[in-house]
């Protein structure tokens, strides 16, 4: 998915701040007592185009396929990317590179969505792994669309703008050329972070979770605690995962298909990002009192990645759970289990 701006972030990031100390101090880790590793796990870094200095990764199929952005950062103010151009990674080599679109996700036949200016207004397009782009359908009403999220069967998750209402779209693989406005939550803030290959979209406002039924019905996420809200980051097969932060703490959670609480992974973790394809939860947590990355199995670390780097920021899982993508300090990487 793409970086966007999420009221949340600043919120979770005062409260991981404040709760550091507390953590370190206790000794804290996630909840349960981690395994034995069964993987040695052997990093890769994915190439960069002979012109950048950084990437990011925005989204991975968890296989193939990555999408983010590369280019050179700034040393200087306004620090951030110069150049920037969306990216598409196929095994971890540069195969293409998108000037016109910002790219937020791709599926496992390298189909990448994201959005364009067409016509002065923002658009929800599609781009081929050759570079062909094409225009999503849209409503004349439509002030401009944009399309966040596809899963494997060509399924696309995004929203559509009138004036300041956001509409939650499914652009549906099995009747191309048409496009399904979706009841959800009513807000000025809606960003959709994913799709299953059932169809459920998962998202958040600024006030709320929500996951959509095989019934196009949302559900708000259950939260806990004072003004306690649930945000989603992936769903597989109806199963959620993702953060649950209120005014007093945050913690990793995983939801039905229905918004109810399975569980609350908490003592330090932060927030659950994928879900592998035999069950394994991916995500960040403290360990020792460092944030990083580590496996979690029914609630209960499975693998603390002790030998993966302290910055890997995790973001996919492969199916057969013996690779993980992501991003380690400016640079799209991975991890294969050996």
């Amino acid at each position: 998915m793409a970086e966007r701006a999420n009221p949340l972030l600043n919120r979770r990031k005062i409260c991981v701040l404040a709760t550091a100390a507390l953590t370190a101090a206790l000794g804290l880790v996630p909840v349960g007592t981690a395994q034995a590793a069964a993987c040695q796990w052997q990093k890769a870094e994915w190439e960069l185009p002979s012109t950048t200095t950084s990437g990011t990764l925005y989204a991975s199929d968890g296989g193939r396929y990555g999408v983010g952005v590369t280019g050179t950062r700034s040393t200087t103010w306004p620090h951030g990317y110069k150049e920037k151009q969306g990216t598409l990674w196929d095994n971890g080599k540069v195969v293409l590179r998108l000037p016109a679109t910002t790219p937020s996700d791709v599926n496992a036949a390298g189909l990448i969505v994201g959005n364009a200016i067409v016509n002065g207004k923002f658009t929800g397009v599609t781009v081929s792994r050759t570079g062909t782009t094409a225009v999503l359908p849209s409503n004349p009403n439509w002030d401009g669309s944009s399309a966040h999220a596809i899963n494997n069967a060509g399924d696309i998750a995004g929203t559509a703008s009138v004036g300041l209402k956001q509409i939650l779209v499914v652009w549906p693989a099995s009747a191309p050329g048409t496009y399904r406005e979706l009841a959800a939550p009513e807000a000025s803030t809606l960003i959709p972070t994913d799709i299953d290959e059932q169809g459920r979209v998962v998202g958040y406002t600024d006030s709320e979770g929500f996951v959509t039924d095989t019934n196009r019905q949302w559900h708000t996420l259950a939260a806990t605690g004072s003004n306690g809200k649930g945000t989603p980051w992936a769903i597989r097969d109806g199963r959620v995962v993702g953060s649950m932060d209120n005014d007093t703490s945050y913690a990793a959670a995983e939801w039905n298909a229905q918004g109810s609480l399975v569980r609350t992974i908490s003592n330090g973790a932060i927030s659950a990002k994928a879900i592998g394809g035999k069950g394994a939860v991916g995500g960040q947590a403290f360990v020792s009192s460092t944030p990083r990355a580590v496996l979690w199995r029914d609630g209960v670390v499975a693998d603390s990645l002790s030998g993966v780097s302290d910055y890997f920021i995790l973001k996919a899982i492969s199916t057969d759970e013996k690779t993980l993508i992501g991003d380690d300090v400016s640079r799209p990487v991975q991890y294969t289990c050996s």
